[in-house]
This record gives C-alpha cells, structure tokens and sequence, in this order.
C-alpha cells in the first residue's frame, strides 16, 4: 500500500492508495545549487542566447530601460545584489545611472512594498518607475500583434534605446512565464493585457503549454513591439539570458526536463491539504485535469475551513469588485499598503464568479466585463473542475460544493476514493501529487 499524509485542520490526514493502482506520483525534484543568483545572471550574460552579450549590444550613452518582476524583485538588492552588478556592467559600457529607468512590471499585481524588495540603496542611483497598465497618460501605443492585440506599453520601455528584464520561468495559467511576459503584461496597458487574457478561452487548456501556445506568441509579438532586447530568466537551478524568441524556449524546456512526465490517469489525487479556501486550486486544478483521461476523475483534498460565503453577492457586485480591488492595490506604493481589504474583497468576488456558469464565464470575458485577473482565473478553474468529474473532499457543506461546479463534496479521503474506485474498477490507474510536488507534464504540452 502506498501511503502518504498531508497536513489538515487537526492533524495529518493519511492517504492510502493500493500498490498495483499508483501509476505516478508527482514529486518536487532535488536540484544542485549551481552558484549564487548573480553569479548565475554573470554566466548566462556573457553567452547570451540569440545575441550579443550585453556589454555589446549596448550603445556608449543608451537610454536602458530595466524591467524587473515582482517575483524577483527580491533578488536585486541585498544580498544578491543583482541590481548594482547590472548598474556596473552599463556603466563600463558607456552608459551612466542617469540614463537608467528602472521600472517594475508587476503587470495588474501592484507594488506595495517593492522598493523595498529591490532594494533602495542601488535605485537612488537611476530613476525609478512603478508600472500602472491604467494610467493611459504613461503608456504608449506601439501597433498590433499578428493576432490583432493592440498594444500599448509603458512609455519608458517604448522610447528606451535598449531595455532589459529580469524575472523568472516557470509554469503559469496561461503557459509559462518568463520570456517577453515581462512586456505583456508586466509593462502593458489594461486593454492589451484584457484583450490577451482573452485567449485563455481557447478549446485546448493553456496552462503548461510553452512554445506554440498562440497566447504565448501573442506575448513574443508584444515584446518585438515594444523594442525589448534581452531577457534574464531565473529556472528552476540556473538562469538563461538571451533575446526572448530564442532564449525562452530554451527555459521552458530545462524547466520541463524537472516536471514529472505523465501520460494521463483514470483517477488523480490532488493533495493541497490544509489551505483556507478554494483559491489554491489556481494552476493545479488546471494541471490536474489536463493529467487525466476524458471520463477520470480528479479529487482534490483542500479543507477551505475559512471559505469566504459570497451567498449574499449579485453577479454585478462580484464584477464590479473586480475592478474596484485592482484599482485599490495598483496604487499601493511603497511602505504603504492600504489595499488588504481589497485583495480579501476580490477573493470573494472571484468566488461567486465561479459560481456562474461556463457560457456565463464565457460572455464575462468575450465582452471585457470585470477584470481579467479575476475573471480569467473564474473561467479556467470552473472550466477545469467541469471537464473532469472533480470530486472535493473539504470541510464545506458538500451541497456547497456542488455550487462550484464539482460533481460532488466529500468530507473524508476515503469516501471519494471508494467512490472512484467503484466507478472506474479497482484497478484504475492513479496519479498521486500529495503532497502537492509541483505540477506534472503532459506530452502535448513538452517542448521540442
């Protein structure tokens, strides 16, 4: 019998699963450490991938924009001090700090607290910009992707004669991150990033899909838009530089060569375990559903002991919170915070999103309504959750979950399994990520 635990609201909860039903199991890799996060930014930049190094390309009185994102904001000042190292090698090659504009891309996430992350002490050499996709005053209109995305980025970026970012790749709702993401939507407007969003519409889930992905391709038109030359992306052990198109893909695929490898199973078990509410489905509920066979089952084991009741919200309500929340937090600067109320109040929202239905979602998004942070996330996890009978084993009412699209609510492991397993047969192949170790690989979705 293989048997794991995974922490609950009043201890351990033991899974068992029988021997000859366990057909994967998904596990965090053990990664050796390669060097220090800017000794491995020094090594990627001096063999860029798909052009010059960086002390090459740059021009002796360049106006650099510096894009970072608020994933590894954290890296650029001390201890790691990948921020000053960048500021000397523009400085030996002709550029001053005074033509530096550093600019945090965090897309629709916000700033509140990212000076202090980057690091104060390096950004009073240059000149320091927080990215507002709203502010329509700070953004400039750069043309359209072949799709038809009209973009609009931030104007530092668009009038820099050469611009660099840092961030990082990994697998995300909409593909993977890293590459030119840090464009679109780290430094885009609200209505290139809603019209991108969009995409996550598409028959074929998104999520974990790298190069090919038309929403991803839709990101790279977007950065050779904007003018963005060079990209350093932390993945997983070791960092890649280079020019996105050619640089990215290199990424995904190291980081999937690390992912568990996975033909789809009859029954996947979702272990989150002890997690306040449904919102920490996001990304694994989509992965768990794409890791099982058409006519599976997924159980997902969250307990939610603090789920938030949005009963009592209108659709309008729920919409317009939306809105209301990412305004709120996008003007958090600094020290100050002032929107925690907002992000709580967005949960909520999101929630009774979810509750709508599928060709509901679908209207929400085709017609722009709320926004595509929120409502996006609404689709793909209720989209997700209805392709497969995904059955919840929570502390909810099971008639509550009911409301969030899973074919039913359990309140014990065993219970869902037995129920599973009568469905299926006591033979039915089972995928196990509990607890949960990253999230797995599918075949369509590897890069070549």
């Amino acid at each position: 019998m293989a048997t794991c635990q995974i922490p609950w609201t009043e201890g351990p909860l033991v899974l068992e699963i029988p021997d000859q039903q366990l057909q994967a199991r998904i596990q965090a890799p053990a990664l050796p450490k390669l060097g220090e996060p800017c000794e491995l930014v020094q090594r990627a930049l001096e063999q860029p991938i798909g052009g010059a190094p960086l002390k090459e390309a740059l021009r002796p009185g360049d106006q650099v924009a510096l894009l970072v994102t608020d994933t590894m904001d954290r890296l650029m000042g001390p201890p790691h001090n990948i921020g000053p190292f960048l500021l000397d090698q523009f400085n030996s090659a002709g550029v001053p700090d005074s033509h530096v504009t550093v600019i945090h891309a965090a897309g629709m996430h916000g700033h509140a607290g990212a000076a202090g992350r980057l690091g104060e002490e390096w950004l009073r050499r240059v000149r320091y910009v927080e990215h507002h996709p709203g502010r329509e005053e700070d953004l400039k209109f750069v043309g359209t992707t072949k799709i038809g995305t009209p973009v609009w980025v931030n104007k530092e970026l668009a009038e820099a004669d050469f611009a660099l970012g840092v961030g990082g790749c990994s697998p995300s709702l909409f593909g993977f991150h890293g590459g030119a993401g840090i464009v679109l939507p780290g430094a885009a407007g609200r209505d290139t990033i809603r019209h991108n969003h969009a995409y996550v519409l598409m028959e074929r889930s998104i999520a974990g899909w790298g190069p090919g992905n038309p929403q991803r391709e839709d990101v790279q038109d977007a950065g050779d838009l904007a003018g963005f030359d060079l990209k350093i992306d932390f993945t997983a052990n070791t960092v890649f530089a280079g020019y996105h198109r050619e640089q990215w893909p290199v990424a995904v695929k190291y980081c999937q060569q690390h992912m568990t490898l996975v033909e789809p199973g009859d029954i996947y078990i979702l272990g989150i375990g002890a997690s306040p509410n449904l919102g920490s489905l996001y990304m694994h509920i989509e992965a768990a559903q794409q890791a099982t066979r058409e006519g599976g089952i997924v159980i997902a084991l969250i307990s939610a002991h603090q789920q938030p009741d949005p009963s009592g919200w209108s659709e309008a309500r729920a919409l317009q919170q939306t809105l209301d929340s990412t305004d709120a937090w996008m003007e958090d600067s600094g020290d100050q915070v002032s929107s925690g109320e907002a992000h709580q109040l967005d949960l909520v929202a999101r929630f009774r999103l979810m509750q709508c239905s599928l060709p509901r979602l679908a209207q929400i998004l085709s017609r722009r309504e709320g926004e595509a942070r929120s409502t996006c996330m609404a689709w793909s996890h209720r989209r997700a959750i209805e392709r497969r009978r995904t059955f919840l084993v929570s502390e909810l009412d099971p008639e509550l979950a009911l409301a969030y699209g899973f074919a039913q609510g359990f309140g014990s492991f065993a219970e869902a399994f037995a129920q599973a397993r009568s469905e299926l047969g006591t033979q039915a192949r089972v995928i196990l990520n509990a607890p949960v170790g990253g999230f797995p690989l599918l075949g369509q979705n590897r890069a070549g």
